[in-house]
């Protein structure tokens, strides 16, 4: 790595460890701005052009084809989502981890993430199959059971609604 690249580098982790300082302390779109110049200085710096060259299948990859500078961009997009989700931007949230899940589909916080933003956006199969994924690993996890119970309250509200809406149907034929 030349000298160039490990300066832009460090410079790029600084404002990742801001970024994470503002988040603790719930300013979500100072947080927002640094994760984006962590992005900016951290992107482009893998010195192997031909790994550049070649596109990556995420749904191919194998974990040791993740690279630290993946892993390291991966986890920032998953922060950007993480303060979307503070900030009630739900279609962010899903693009956002997304984002991170191209570069790293092993990032566990990633996919619960986007798990999150589905759930909120009303996609509850698809979080629902991700939340399956990750309970694989650790089945008992406070984070995805109270995720589960997110999807369990939409649905009962999903059926209060339909059920208010054909209680007067067949009232009516009278």
């Amino acid at each position: 790595m030349s000298a160039d690249s490990s300066e832009k580098r460090k410079e790029g982790l600084s404002h990742k460890e801001a970024g994470n300082r503002y988040f603790k302390a719930n300013e979500f779109s100072k947080a927002l701005k640094e994760y984006h110049y962590a992005l900016l200085h951290l992107r482009g710096l893998n010195s192997d052009a031909m790994n550049v060259a070649k596109p990556r299948d995420p749904e191919t990859m194998t974990e040791d084809e993740v690279t630290e500078q993946d892993k390291e961009l991966s986890a920032i997009s998953s922060n950007i989502a993480a303060c979307h989700m503070r900030l009630q931007r739900y279609d962010r949230v899903v693009f956002c981890a997304n984002e991170a899940l191209k570069t790293n589909p092993f990032n566990k916080k990633a996919k619960f993430r986007l798990a999150q933003g589905y759930v909120r956006e009303g996609a509850l199969g698809k979080a629902s199959k991700l939340l399956d994924e990750l309970e694989k690993d650790s089945p008992n996890d406070q984070g995805f059971a109270a995720e589960r119970r997110n999807i369990e309250l939409k649905e009962k509200q999903a059926e209060e609604k339909q059920r208010k809406e054909f209680a007067g149907m067949f009232d009516r034929s009278k």
